[in-house]
């Protein structure tokens, strides 16, 4: 497979990836940019043991983690407005809540969500984010990570145990 069709395939996928887990856009968009460079570079040795997707962001978490370990800093999900690197492309506005003291409590209600995930550990904020917003398997998750499934199974669980809580004490 050509480098042009990874990059088309995957740059959307990757840069949520990357935006997810970088403070700022700037960040987002270096790591996107060596992210894809060391997916150029080792394109020609990936020999197919594991799906091309499982590599991909495989290459994009070694990459992201070795990044925030130079900078000693915490990987952290922020919210973003769409998969583009646009923010203003593809924003719906819909207004499910036209309460504006429902509205408020659902704002409210992913404060918390927000402030939970940046409390969990990176590991579970990782395994959150591939299962449940990029919709990776146990086992493409654990290929990713470099852990066994088990270990997938368990993180996941105490993620969503915490977010769980919080969402409750509220």
């Amino acid at each position: 497979m050509e480098f042009q069709e990874v990059y088309a395939r995957y740059k959307d996928p990757v840069w949520r990836l990357a935006r997810r887990m970088s403070r700022t856009e700037d960040d987002a968009l270096d790591a996107t940019q060596e992210i894809f460079l060391r997916v150029w570079r080792g394109l020609p040795g990936f020999r197919g043991a594991s799906k091309l997707s499982t590599w991909v962001f495989q290459v994009a978490w070694n990459c992201l983690r070795s990044r925030h370990r130079r900078s000693r800093g915490a990987l952290h999900l922020v919210e973003v407005p769409t998969a583009s690197t646009d923010p203003a492309e593809g924003v719906e506005v819909h207004d499910p809540a036209p309460d504006p003291e429902r509205r408020a409590a659902a704002g409210e209600l992913l404060e918390q969500v927000d402030a939970a995930l940046d409390r969990l550990p990176e590991e579970q904020r990782a395994v959150i984010w591939l299962r449940d917003a990029e919709g990776l398997s146990y086992d493409e998750i654990s290929r990713t990570l470099g852990i066994p499934i088990g270990t997938v199974r368990s993180r996941l669980a105490r993620a969503r145990g915490t977010l769980r809580e919080a969402v409750e004490r509220r």
